[in-house]
């Protein structure tokens, strides 16, 4: 394709969930529309893995959350995917040498719900400080406040409990069959997108918009920005005129977050946990993994590493991640364990160059952030994806809805 040549109305930076949904949107609207993304494949931070392993494996986003309000599920449930909706709970949790017992595991599991419940409560209160800050004082606060970090992509020093209040939370975290990046990818396999094709400047200063990439440069009406906060951060992409100071300040209030994730292959005769089941493991303050297993009825377990530590890990070269969570499953299960394990894999999404990092997480005093974020630059220049979604930040659904929203403003502009 000649981007030269071209002359869309829309031109989409990113083929990710909020690119994707945004150019079928516009597409129903009667809008010509291209979409360019920098990576060799299509999906963003939200594709599956049917190479590594015999079973689809999510690399990126794998969960729909709160499915009873997710319009994901719901698509979903219309075109027959096979869901996995059992609930998750700990069954193991080792700290520091320790293997709790199941009464233990009771009362981390109640401060758990506290803990959350103080966070939301500091969020309603407008009170606009750091979640562990909001933390309920307990015995168990030093090991319990660990899972904030993998659920948030920071660890709790940093992240904004009135960002934590925001979140529309509902019942419900659903896995698919067949994972859910290829869900996004099949859902979207109408829209056309150039791949290999990095985007570097932005001119949005005359009537339309002007895209350079390396592919060429295109012109067109409206130009549509779906890229992490990440890569906004780090000016990978060049604007002009600059962008303004309070738009700069929303994009530094809104940094990438790292969630890195662990695929263990375990052989089918290995009996010792199944779907639904939950192992934590802990060393020291926060080094912190949670292995989920069986995932979709499965042979494979999935661990966790976030925030700080993550980075850790995958500044330490690949593998290890992989050996933490191994070292974990060993004093869980005993080091026989790992005879059971067939293949092994692990992401590394801080040093992705085209996303920085796993989603966005909000600093505290950013109360507004993600509205700003969101906010049109002289009616041709859109932000899209879940970091401009104060409601469903950080899911796949929130990258979805924004990217039908952002549509509906340029319709909305075009009378």
């Amino acid at each position: 394709m000649s981007l030269s040549s071209s002359s869309p109305d829309v031109v989409i930076v990113g083929a990710g969930t909020a690119g994707l949904s945004a150019a079928k949107t516009l597409k129903k609207f009667g809008y010509s529309v291209v979409v360019l993304e920098a990576a060799a494949f299509v999906g963003g931070r939200c594709i599956t893995d049917n190479s590594t392993f015999k079973i689809p494996f999510d690399v990126g986003g794998s969960w729909l959350h709160s499915a009873k309000i997710n319009p994901l599920a719901r698509l979903a449930e219309k075109h027959g995917v096979c869901l996995h909706k059992e609930n998750w709970d700990w069954t193991w949790v080792y700290s520091n040498g320790t293997l709790l017992t199941p009464p233990q595991i009771k009362e981390y599991s109640k401060y758990h719900t506290s803990m959350w419940q103080e966070a939301n409560k500091a969020g309603a209160e407008y009170i606009d400080q750091p979640v562990e800050k909001t933390l309920p004082n307990s015995p168990w606060k030093k090991l319990v406040k660990n899972l904030i970090t993998p659920m948030l992509g920071a660890d709790p020093d940093v992240v904004s409990s009135a960002d934590v209040y925001q979140y529309a939370d509902a019942k419900g975290d659903w896995l698919l069959a067949g994972g859910l990046g290829a869900f996004i990818k099949n859902l979207h396999s109408d829209v056309d997108v150039v791949i290999n094709c990095p985007v570097s400047k932005i001119d949005y200063s005359g009537d339309g918009v002007k895209v350079e990439s390396s592919t060429g440069s295109i012109n067109a009406k409206y130009v549509i920005l779906t890229v992490s906060t990440g890569v906004l951060a780090a000016e990978h992409i060049k604007f002009n005129p600059q962008l303004p100071s309070w738009k700069l300040e929303a994009i530094n209030l809104l940094p990438s977050g790292l969630l890195n994730k662990i695929g263990l292959e375990f052989d089918s005769s290995w009996q010792g946990a199944q779907q639904g089941q939950i192992a934590n493991y802990l060393v020291n303050d926060s080094d912190f993994c949670t292995i989920n297993f069986g995932f979709c009825n499965t042979n494979l377990a999935v661990g966790f590493v976030a925030g700080r530590f993550a980075e850790q890990l995958e500044s330490e070269g690949v593998g290890a991640a992989t050996n933490f969570c191994l070292e974990g499953l060993k004093a869980i299960f005993g080091n026989n364990v790992t005879k059971y394990i067939n293949k092994t894999t692990e992401t590394a999404w801080k040093g992705n160059l085209y996303t920085l990092g796993s989603y966005s997480y909000a600093l505290p005093g950013s109360i507004d952030a993600r509205l700003r974020l969101s906010e049109t630059l002289a009616d041709r220049l859109f932000f899209a994806g879940e970091a401009t979604m104060p409601n469903a930040q950080a899911t796949v659904h929130g990258a979805y809805l924004s990217g039908i929203k952002v549509a509906e403003k340029i319709a909305l502009i075009d009378g």
